[in-house]
């Protein structure tokens, strides 16, 4: 499967750039991402040029006043994806000069804007999530002040609250890191908790959604691993009435099973992070990682032959259709690729097929 990987590799580099938006998710963000990685894993100085030619198209001609501001399509992805990037030295800049733009793009809308009747919860809920990462470099940088960012925070949570109704608590119908937002939502509130500077209106928002979050329980099991993920990110911070979230937490553990994720739940074709097998295995590797009193026993050669052999590749390459629905970091085959590599140098495989 690796020429066909290879193909696809390909017909991205030759692809002309104004086809892609400047998203993270989607487009040119997401795509710099991958082919500086590239570079770095095969020592391709051709992959580094176009990597670098993908982030200055997006730094100096895409940003614009009207651009969304939003994870998936808009500005705080395209922040965040630069983040990435500088704190793993594919780049060398001054992260805050760098995101000058973008954030004040940023403040300006969130700071403008009174009526939030027209964004969407899952919007303010990632765009709460990067304002986060943009605290925590504030305060690791001595001379930046953080008050800005903390008031921020402070007005994008207190409009996204009023917006988190059942259709924001329930599960996805499949298996959807984009569409589930519980989890993401535990994450944030975890992050926030730890930075201490709202912690009161925090805690009470969490108590008036308690009864709400766990009188629920996923129907799939990758739902559930989705959840346990989330509800790990809050568990250090759960100081009252933490008996009942501890509960939960063992029963979501050990009704997870991986079996019935694997060969019910992920079909052939869902190889990619946003819904298949490759965030599968990010969550396993994660929770497996991070938090070792809740293991999760899992054969990373299994993912990958899977991954490796799924119909999923052929299709890209054969149906333009579905490759272009399919290009993207988060939702194509860069992020699988990706995840493939990571498999193989963090693991001992009996058989490796991806690039070296």
């Amino acid at each position: 499967m690796e020429a066909i990987q290879q193909q696809l590799t390909d017909k991205l580099l030759s692809s002309k750039l104004e086809r892609y938006p400047a998203s993270l998710f989607h487009g040119k963000t997401g795509l710099s991402i991958y082919f500086f990685y590239l570079s770095r894993i095969e020592s391709n100085p051709a992959y580094y040029a176009f990597a670098d030619k993908l982030l200055d198209q997006v730094l100096l001609y895409d940003l614009s006043k009207n651009h969304s501001i939003d994870m998936e399509d808009g500005l705080a992805g395209v922040g965040l994806g630069v983040t990435w990037l500088v704190k793993n030295r594919f780049i060398e800049a001054d992260l805050n000069e760098l995101l000058q733009v973008i954030d004040d793009a940023i403040f300006r809308r969130i700071a403008f804007q009174n009526d939030a009747s027209n964004v969407l919860a899952i919007q303010l809920l990632h765009l709460t999530g990067y304002l986060y990462v943009r605290l925590k470099d504030s305060t690791i940088e001595t001379d930046n002040d953080p008050s800005l960012q903390k008031d921020l925070i402070i007005k994008t949570m207190n409009q996204l609250y009023p917006k988190i109704d059942d259709d924001f608590l329930n599960e996805s119908y499949t298996f959807s890191v984009y569409h589930y937002q519980l989890p993401v939502l535990l994450w944030v509130i975890g992050k926030l908790l730890d930075a201490g500077f709202y912690n009161d209106r925090i805690y009470k928002m969490l108590d008036e959604l308690k009864p709400r979050i766990l009188s629920r329980f996923p129907l799939l099991h990758s739902n559930r691993l989705f959840l346990l993920w989330g509800m790990l990110n809050l568990k250090p911070f759960l100081h009252d009435d933490h008996a009942r979230w501890n509960s939960y937490i063992r029963l979501l553990h050990r009704e997870i099973d991986l079996d019935e994720i694997l060969k019910n739940e992920m079909t052939d074709r869902k190889i990619f992070v946003d819904n298949g097998l490759s965030g599968i295995y990010l969550l396993l590797h994660t929770i497996n990682k991070t938090f070792p009193d809740y293991p999760i026993p899992f054969d990373p050669q299994t993912i990958y032959d899977r991954v490796q052999n799924s119909d999923a590749w052929k299709t890209m390459l054969e149906r333009d259709y579905f490759y272009q629905i399919r290009h993207g970091l988060f939702n194509g085959f860069p992020g699988v690729g990706l995840v493939l590599a990571h498999i193989e140098n963090s693991y001992e495989l009996r058989v490796k097929s991806y690039k070296q």
